[in-house]
């Protein structure tokens, strides 16, 4: 290809234009795509992209605008700088634009940093689609990226029989090369999600064990559930992994003030009456504790 034969600001306007519609696509994209941690576990893609492509997608195609614009008002700099002094010398009348663009953005940046309505509408639509996703309690990991996590020290945290887990990961004709592989990478190698890897042998997990609720303090659930995205399950649900009564539990949030239900999320509960989710934890958990306000 000669070179000599490019329009280069045919070039850059191009390269401009592209690069605007392909952030904005992978903007409209990431807006919709679940949390990080349940994309991972249930290995979400679209079109088959995963969000971390569609991520590293918005991040290339940003440069390339921000590269193109650069190149953009290098090539038209003149004509750029003639155009202000004209509008200098004729008096620039574009002052209420100017003002009403100016506040536009500032309001913007500001409402981004400390929502406030109607720009939190946006946001809180954002987070609306996003937990759409979860339409079961499994699509939500037991902890944080447990994808991460190898499966000899899954299936350890888990307190799951590594042998036993093995024998049905073979029956099920799922490959394990090493044990010290992640959930992640084994899911790849036999095309399946680290969630229904972990389905096929959550069956192996110990019954709760209903002596332990009275051993619990406030400091020991803080140790065992903070990190664990405890928050973004129902209640319901937690009460049964824990072997916890569903009506000791609602009636001991009732006798608070925390009106709820056990197809209620924790976090939703905790915002809706200004405390934290490991607050309601301690709650249910814990008869006759009275829940702190959220230190934020």
């Amino acid at each position: 290809m000669n070179m000599q034969n490019i329009h280069t600001r045919g070039l850059t306007s191009l390269f401009t234009l592209f690069g605007f519609l392909i952030m904005s696509i992978t903007g409209l994209v990431l807006y919709v795509v679940p949390e990080g941690r349940v994309a991972y576990w249930i290995t979400w893609t679209m079109l088959g992209l995963s969000k971390t492509d569609w991520g590293n997608i918005h991040i290339l195609s940003s440069i390339l605008f921000i590269v193109a614009g650069a190149f953009h008002i290098y090539f038209n700099w003149r004509p750029l700088i003639n155009y202000f002094k004209k509008k200098t010398k004729a008096g620039i009348n574009l002052k209420r634009e100017l003002v009403l663009s100016s506040v536009l953005s500032v309001w913007i940046v500001i409402g981004s940093i400390w929502p406030h309505p109607p720009l939190s509408y946006l946001l809180d639509f954002n987070e609306w689609l996003k937990k759409t996703w979860v339409v079961e309690d499994d699509y939500e990991p037991p902890f944080g990226h447990a994808e991460l996590m190898s499966l000899n020290t899954f299936t350890q945290k888990m307190d799951i029989d590594l042998d036993k887990a093995l024998a049905e990961f073979r029956k099920n004709g799922i490959i394990i090369e090493n044990i010290r592989e992640t959930l992640e990478n084994i899911g790849k190698a036999n095309n399946i999600s680290p969630m229904n890897l972990y389905l096929l042998i959550k069956k192996f997990e110990p019954a709760p064990d209903p002596q332990k609720q009275n051993s619990y303090t406030p400091e020991s659930i803080e140790v065992e559930f903070m990190g664990t995205g405890f928050g973004n399950k129902t209640i319901g649900s937690i009460c049964d992994r824990l072997g916890l009564d569903t009506t000791i539990a609602l009636n001991r949030l009732e006798a608070v003030g925390l009106s709820a239900n056990i197809n209620e999320i924790i976090k939703s509960v905790a915002e809706r009456y200004d405390t934290e989710a490991i607050e309601v934890m301690k709650v249910m958990l814990l008869e006759d504790y009275s829940p702190k306000p959220d230190k934020n």
